[in-house]
């Protein structure tokens, strides 16, 4: 039996890979992943109630309506953004509520050049038959160096760390 956190992740994975999109987890889920774990925070560094999920997505139009379409079937009502006469995926930062979590779609990475090169070396990752892609700890690092939040300086220590004990 998994904890609360590791079922809802593997729900929306498997949920995102059956409509096909093309996603890297990022944030402090990743930071988890790669072995610094922390309670989930708010921009000022404080705890929230709920598990936030960071998902960065290849901002092109397919990946965007997959997206819906993942979304929707988790039992969101996706109407108003299906109805948009031209979106704009490259500036959607995607955001859904549910009763146990959150979820947050982004389009771009501050520190990061592309979706397409960090996809190339995020850790892939298999449990339970859900494959998922991770940001690398490298470039996790690059997107706490560009952001000055006090979880993300909070955040770096920590990461410097466990990459410093990788290297050795």
């Amino acid at each position: 039996m998994y904890s609360d956190f590791t079922e809802h992740i593997l729900k929306i994975c498997k949920t995102l890979n059956t409509n096909n999109v093309q996603f890297i987890i990022v944030g402090g889920t990743a930071a988890g992943f790669h072995g610094f774990n922390r309670m989930t925070m708010d921009q000022f560094g404080l705890p929230t109630g709920k598990h936030d999920f960071d998902f960065w997505f290849n901002p092109n139009y397919e990946n965007y309506f997959n997206i819906l379409k993942a979304m929707k079937s988790l039992g969101k009502d996706v109407s108003r953004l299906e109805k948009e006469s031209s979106p704009n995926p490259k500036k959607s930062f995607l955001k859904f509520e549910f009763e146990e979590f959150k979820i947050d779609f982004l389009p771009e990475i501050k520190g990061l050049d592309s979706f397409n090169k960090s996809y190339s070396s995020s850790k892939k990752s298999i449990v339970d038959s859900i494959e998922f892609n991770i940001i690398s700890l490298e470039d996790l690092i690059k997107t706490k160096e560009t952001d000055s939040r006090p979880k993300d300086i909070s955040d770096l220590e920590e990461l410097r760390k466990l990459k410093d004990n990788n290297s050795e």
